[in-house]
C-alpha cells in the first residue's frame, strides 16, 4: 500500500530518519531495507518494504521482496506492523490479511499490529481511536478482528515517544505470547 507512511513510520519508531520518506505520486521505497536499534531496552530490527502487494508488481519481484523480508526477520522474534492511512481505506486493502497470509503464512494473524498513520486527522475530526474503530467500514473491522484488534495510532510529524511506547507494548505482548 504505497503512500500509507511505512517509511515515515519506520523513522518515527527509530527516532531518526533512516528511510527515504517524501510525498510522491509514485512509490518511493523500491527495496526492503532494515535498521537495527534498541528501544526501551529491546533490540528491534525495523524493516521497511515497498508495496509488495501492488497489483502492478510482477510476481517474481514480489517473491524476491518476500524472500528478503523473511531473511531479515528469521533470526529472532518478530511481528508484522501493517501500516494503514487512518483517513483512507482502499479496495486494495480489503484483502490485505489474505495477501499477507499467502506470502508469509497463517501465523501472520497472530503477529500483526495495525499502525494507523495520520492520527491528527482523527483529532481534527474530534474523534479518538476507539470512536474510529467503532464506526469504521465493515471490511476494516474484519481486518482488525483477524489480527486480534491490535492497533495503534501514529502521527509521524511528531516525535512523541508515547506512541512508540504503545507500539512497543504491543510488540512485546505479541512476541511473549508467541514464545509461550
Amino acid at each position: 500500500m504505497a503512500g500509507t507512511g511505512k517509511s515515515a513510520s519506520g523513522n518515527t519508531i527509530l527516532g531518526q530518519k533512516h528511510f527515504v520518506s517524501r510525498p510522491s505520486s509514485t512509490a518511493v521505497t523500491t527495496n526492503c531495507q532494515n535498521v537495527q536499534t534498541e528501544i526501551s531496552g529491546v533490540d528491534v530490527n525495523v524493516i521497511d518494504t515497498p508495496d509488495i502487494f501492488d497489483d502492478d508488481m510482477k510476481s517474481s519481484v514480489r517473491d524476491k521482496h518476500v524472500k528478503r523480508c523473511k531473511q531479515l526477520y528469521e533470526s529472532g522474534p518478530f511481528v508484522f506492523v501493517l501500516v494503514m492511512h487512518v483517513s483512507r481505506f482502499t479496495d486494495g486493502e480489503r484483502d490485505i490479511m489474505e495477501k499477507l497470509e499467502k506470502a508469509f503464512g497463517r501465523e501472520v494473524r497472530g503477529r500483526t499490529i495495525i499502525l494507523f498513520t495520520r492520527g491528527d486527522d482523527l483529532q481534527q475530526a474530534g474523534m479518538g481511536l476507539e470512536d474510529f474503530l467503532h464506526s469504521c467500514q465493515p471490511d476494516l473491522k474484519k481486518i482488525l478482528e483477524k489480527c486480534g484488534k491490535r492497533c495503534v495510532l501514529f502521527e509521524n510529524h511528531r516525535s512523541d515517544s508515547a506512541q512508540v511506547e504503545k507500539l512497543m507494548d504491543n510488540v512485546i505482548r505479541v512476541t511473549e505470547e508467541k514464545q509461550k
